[in-house]
């Protein structure tokens, strides 16, 4: 049974959670991309991981913007977003990555669908690599269980706060923990939620992400990928069909992406599926 929910406010603030390590002219776009919204009512909660300095320049240079920094040491993005839940007061709650950056109404299309679908705590975006890049093929509407594994990182995440008190990341999934498990954290968030709440997806919402198609990962990072979703499969309890669904996924795609993008894309694929059997046991 969905988690009832109250009327969401006429003009929604937003909070935006941000944990930051080691990127600043990424951090730099999303600013930017922020600075140009249509809708104003949002605050900025920075986790600022690096070296003393490292960011100062840039922030300075958004100064505009209502940004509260909290310098942590880095205890890899799940610690981080969790120190920044405890601060999070505002209606709609959202998690972007310090790589992706918005549509110039992005945070207008989430009040908009918020208002549309009361019943709905958590909405998902679409992410492509570019402006130019439009998604196709993407089901909107509500989202199964299964379906939350299809791009839906934390960078494309929007929540009632309503529907996600006292849920947080574990902080042994996700980059930066010194752990086997590189990734996993978003979905692991996503799945709480939606045992909670309505989710909805719609492309109207768009935000944008570097591509690995762009940017290969490194095969140590690809099998932290491979490792962080088995344990989450495992941990939520997932049918041995769905994993070895989840197995053979990308083994199926190797030479399909070889052709449509390179060897490199049909390696990063066989290398995934390796990595993948590898962690099942």
């Amino acid at each position: 049974m969905p988690l009832p929910l109250p009327c969401l406010a006429h003009n929604p603030l937003f909070d935006l959670l941000i944990a930051t390590i080691g990127r600043n002219e990424e951090l730099d776009r999303l600013f930017t991309s922020l600075e140009g919204q249509s809708y104003k009512n949002f605050r900025i909660l920075l986790a600022d991981q690096n070296p003393a300095g490292y960011l100062d320049d840039m922030l300075a240079r958004h100064s505009g913007l209502p940004i509260t920094r909290i310098v942590l040491p880095p205890q890899g993005v799940s610690v981080a977003r969790n120190v920044l839940l405890e601060q999070a007061k505002a209606d709609i709650i959202v998690f972007p990555d310090d790589d992706c950056w918005y549509a110039p109404d992005t945070l207008e299309r989430v009040c908009e669908m918020f208002a549309a679908y009361p019943s709905c705590g958590a909405l998902l975006g679409v992410w492509t690599s570019s402006p130019n890049v439009y998604a196709s093929g993407v089901a909107e509407g509500i989202v199964s269980r299964a379906g939350l594994f299809q791009l839906a990182g934390t960078c494309v995440q929007f929540y009632r706060r309503e529907a996600v008190t006292g849920i947080r990341f574990d902080p042994l999934l996700g980059p930066g923990t010194g752990l086997p498990y590189g990734c996993g954290e978003d979905t692991d968030y996503l799945l709480y939620a939606h045992a909670r709440t309505e989710v909805r997806r719609y492309a109207k919402i768009r935000v944008f992400h570097p591509s690995p198609k762009e940017h290969q990962p490194s095969p140590q990072k690809v099998a932290s990928y491979a490792a962080g979703r088995m344990y989450l499969l495992k941990k939520h309890g997932f049918s041995w069909l769905f994993m070895l669904f989840n197995v053979l996924y990308p083994l199926c795609l190797a030479p399909l992406d070889a052709l449509r993008h390179g060897r490199a894309q049909g390696g990063y694929r066989l290398r995934m599926f390796v990595e993948r059997l590898r962690n099942w046991h």
